[in-house]
């Protein structure tokens, strides 16, 4: 593809999703920090012990990173490949068979709550996305073998990747139903900025041997030597941008974005729940199920684009386009528009499940709890296990440390700290090169209303 997907930006785009994606859209380690707003995106039938009023932007911002595969500094020595990058032996021995990788950013445009009655009621106005991708390790053996040995004999399938981006409206309440029970829930409605899909099903190409001896003096020009086949597809859906084609060939030449006619790509509706129930004085469990909920896409700002032809023949005239270093450039394989397959599209969310128990010490002033998450992320369902100690003598003082051993490996873990307006957070600290899970909260509130401790 001319200036678009070429091999450059595969390589960067690759190497950044290997290294920098993230799990954590939610802080687990404010989960038990009653004086933070931030513990009801975890579940929107907890209430804090009064009502807020986040600034914006920076009153709710959620950024991290993890990975199955690279460390944080590992990226940087990837990205200083450039061009080698499929020749990285470091890389390369890191690599596991299925690379998986997710990415998810949120923050609060507009967020604030209060108390009404015996309820209480949160509105958030916020930005989200969600990246998902999945590379084998067999396309970068594949890679490797033609750059090494020009051997173009192979196969590599199932490599995705896919991003949804959009804006979120939110209206929650939540109330105490008995003095042990309180419930709650929010529902959003979504409004789809941006979504992009691609995926190669599978490739492979089988060549004779005089393809593979290295000696091409005797070729005919004219003559098929072996054959290729690729199932993959490319498609993006926003209004005032996506894929663009050339008027000649209708082969995609590239992505335009027209700012002047910028707007809603989808829409969509979400659902939050939560409860939480005091089984004795000092114990306290509790549960949610967080993003159920969908975003159609409109086939009117959509575009689609797949090889014409599903074969390729191989000839003396063509091989090199094989051999040569910009091996994925989407051009060689004929991707034209397919308009019949431009259609309205509904993706769901990423929905996560929270399991929480909690014990209480020292007036409650300090508590021990265990959080449990399984956020369902394309490509693979994303667990995680968080411990946590949390002290709160005050509303405006609270703090926490964490454990959260599974996305980090057992290498991290987490702190938590509001002080006055101000509130940060991570469950995963930043430990260097280790480090294949990172996430950071920031969060400035100012306090509404009187406090119900």
């Amino acid at each position: 593809m001319k200036g678009f997907l070429n091999r450059r930006i595969w390589l960067v785009a690759g190497s950044l999703l290997l290294g920098m994606t993230m799990h954590a859209q939610y802080l687990r380690t404010s989960y038990f920090m009653e004086g933070t707003s931030s513990r009801l995106e975890l579940n929107p039938g907890l209430q804090p012990m009064r009502g807020y009023f986040n600034i914006p932007v920076l009153g709710s911002f959620n950024v991290g990173t993890s990975s199955n595969v690279l460390g944080i500094n590992d990226i940087i020595d990837v990205l200083d490949s450039g061009e080698d990058i499929f020749l990285n032996d470091d890389l390369y021995s890191r690599l596991k068979s299925d690379n998986r990788m997710n990415v998810n950013l949120k923050t609060d445009v507009l967020s604030f709550g209060w108390y009404a009655g015996k309820g209480f009621w949160n509105v958030n106005v916020g930005l989200r996305a969600d990246v998902g991708a999945s590379i084998p390790q067999s396309m970068f053996e594949y890679l490797r073998r033609v750059n090494n040995t020009e051997d173009i004999n192979g196969s590599f399938s199932n490599m995705n990747f896919n991003l949804n981006a959009y804006a979120e409206i939110g209206l929650g309440y939540s109330r105490q139903i008995t003095e042990k029970l309180s419930v709650g829930g929010r529902v959003k409605v979504l409004l789809g900025i941006a979504r992009a899909e691609m995926a190669v099903d599978n490739f492979d190409i089988y060549v004779d041997d005089a393809l593979t001896n290295g000696d091409y003096t005797e070729l005919n020009p004219y003559q098929t030597y072996g054959s290729a086949t690729v199932n993959a597809r490319v498609s993006t859906t926003m209004k005032g941008g996506g894929l663009s084609f050339d008027e000649t060939t209708g082969q995609i030449d590239g992505f335009d974005i027209d700012g002047s006619n910028f707007g809603i790509a989808g829409a969509g509706f979400g659902i939050d729940l939560g409860a939480s129930y005091k089984v004795w004085d000092n114990l306290t469990v509790s549960a949610a199920v967080l993003d159920l909920g969908f975003i159609k896409w409109k086939e009117g700002e959509t575009t689609v684009a797949a090889p014409a032809n599903g074969s390729f023949e191989v000839t003396g005239s063509n091989y090199q386009d094989f051999l040569d270093g910009d091996f994925l450039s989407m051009d060689r394989f004929n991707f034209v528009q397919d308009k019949e397959a431009a259609e309205d599209t509904k993706t769901t969310l990423a929905s996560t499940i929270l399991l929480a128990g909690e014990y209480g010490l020292l007036d409650n002033k300090l508590s021990v709890g265990a959080i449990y998450t399984a956020r369902f992320a394309e490509p693979k369902t994303l667990n995680e296990l968080t411990f946590s100690a949390t002290y709160r003598p005050k509303n405006w003082f609270n703090i926490a440390a964490s454990y959260s051993p599974i996305q980090a490996g057992g290498k991290s873990f987490g702190l938590a700290l509001k002080l006055g307006a101000l509130f940060l957070g991570t469950d995963y600290m930043y430990f260097g090169n280790s480090s294949k899970a990172v996430n950071a909260f920031i969060g400035l509130s100012i306090p509404l209303g009187k406090s119900r401790d």
